[in-house]
């Protein structure tokens, strides 16, 4: 990122991939403080996306949802508005509907699956459609990033 000429914003959109692969919130968080750090001593902004339901899918166990829960909690703790900028995108809320099937107490999220546009999951319960992609891009409040972005 950093050899990019210009580079004033990143966007960091990782995390769900790992936790599904056995890292905890722990191992999450302190990897994503990592470039935050770097990037803001660089003068670049960062923005994070939130992380997206996983309910439904077969590796999506109780504790890795919880895990992603807790990520997503860290990511919204996350906001620092001194220059340049720490921001989060809310993909979550995006792309996500209550699992009316879901005994969990609160219900689990899943991905949105109604009819296009607004049909989130790809299928597996964990990829997004274009849609899914579509929709997470436009929560971003450009307005916010200002001309510099």
């Amino acid at each position: 990122m950093l050899s990019v000429p210009g580079i004033r914003t990143v966007v960091v959109t990782q995390g769900l991939e790992d936790i599904i692969a056995g890292h905890d919130d722990v191992d999450i968080d302190s990897a994503l403080a990592l470039p935050r750090d770097q990037l803001k001593g660089w003068g670049i902004k960062v923005i994070f996306a939130t992380l997206t339901p996983c309910d439904g899918y077969s590796a999506c166990t109780a504790e890795v949802d919880q895990n992603r829960i807790n990520t997503n909690t860290w990511i919204t703790d996350q906001l620092d508005l001194t220059t340049p900028t720490v921001s989060y995108v809310d993909a979550e809320a995006a792309v996500a509907v209550m699992d009316t099937t879901s005994t969990a107490d609160p219900q689990a999220l899943m991905l949105g699956n109604d009819a296009a546009p607004a049909d989130f999951d790809a299928g597996d319960h964990v990829n997004l459609t274009a849609d899914g992609c579509t929709t997470i891009t436009n929560a971003f409040d450009l307005a916010s990033l200002g001309p510099d972005a």
